[in-house]
């Protein structure tokens, strides 16, 4: 019973915490565009509305990092692992998600976003000669991407090449940016890795939008409040993961990953009022989280 308890509050409890935050970004990044009266087509202020977010989140996984006493100062050898990693887990794949988060709903991105975890075991499938595709891996991906063809049942209307497409690109370089974290990660700080390639990816976006003529609209207590929440999210839900992979194996944390597109549709409801309770969405849902689980279960089993 102890060792029950155990876990739930080492392991089971901050896994959830993590998901939670995850899964509510998209609605947030949603209710974001709002207050600060970012309009649906003006991509340009919305990369800069990122930039702020991602800039300041990786100054503040630093800071945590640098009070956990760890080194904050990159060698000379960290350089192309920090670039490499920024340019697909952030430049890349928030150009396409922020932009294409304004023409779809927090649901749909949500679950589209949960595809990565496919696209990643496609890719070290194809790249890597030791992490090869079993049934269970490959029937997780066939699940998943069935729950995409189910959001895309209601024709162009239904997924839209400029919003949904966009998240999926998104997907594929997120997809990406975990095999390339797998390859320069090892040996080095993550920590330190993510706080840079944060930064890094953040100031890429923003000067982005500023070139572009993108500015935020106006700022609010409630918009500055949310931008807060949202670097906060990032920062937090990263140490606390990363703690959790230095102490369980990676496929037992991993595991949670099919809760994110489950809580990214519930705040997506609460926060912007958006129906989920439509067969389209919840067989999709289930599809895509179930999916993800079938795929990191088989990982964590190949492992343990």
């Amino acid at each position: 019973m102890k060792r029950k308890n155990d876990t739930l509050l080492s392991l089971v409890l901050p896994a959830v915490l993590c998901t939670a935050l995850w899964g509510s970004a998209a609605p947030c990044v949603k209710k974001g565009y709002e207050l600060f009266e970012i309009a649906a087509g003006d991509s340009f202020s919305q990369l800069v509305f990122a930039g702020w977010r991602f800039t300041l989140a990786g100054v503040l996984v630093l800071l945590v990092a640098a009070c956990m006493g760890h080194r904050i100062r990159p060698k000379r050898g960290e350089y192309r692992a920090i670039f490499m990693i920024s340019l697909f887990q952030s430049m890349l794949q928030y150009v396409c998600y922020y932009i294409g988060l304004a023409g779809t709903t927090g649901t749909k991105a949500s679950v589209l976003s949960g595809t990565q975890t496919f696209f990643a075991l496609l890719l070290a499938h194809a790249l890597l000669e030791n992490d090869r595709l079993t049934r269970r891996k490959t029937l997780g991906c066939v699940l998943g991407f069935a729950g995409v063809l189910v959001l895309g049942l209601g024709g162009l209307d239904g997924f839209r090449l400029h919003g949904d497409g966009l998240i999926l690109l998104s997907a594929v370089s997120a997809g990406a940016g975990a095999l390339v974290s797998r390859i320069y990660t090892p040996g080095r700080d993550p920590m330190l890795l993510t706080g840079w390639q944060l930064a890094l990816g953040g100031t890429f976006l923003g000067l982005l939008g500023r070139v572009g003529g993108g500015a935020l609209g106006s700022v609010t207590a409630g918009g500055a409040a949310l931008l807060g929440y949202m670097i906060v999210l990032s920062a937090a839900a990263f140490t606390i993961w990363t703690a959790l992979l230095g102490r369980f194996p990676v496929g037992r944390v991993s595991l949670f990953g099919f809760l994110i597109p489950v809580f990214g549709a519930v705040f997506s409801a609460l926060v912007l009022g958006e129906n989920i309770m439509t067969v389209r969405n919840l067989l999709s849902l289930l599809l895509v989280s179930g999916g993800i689980a079938l795929a990191n279960s088989a990982a964590a089993s190949s492992k343990s």
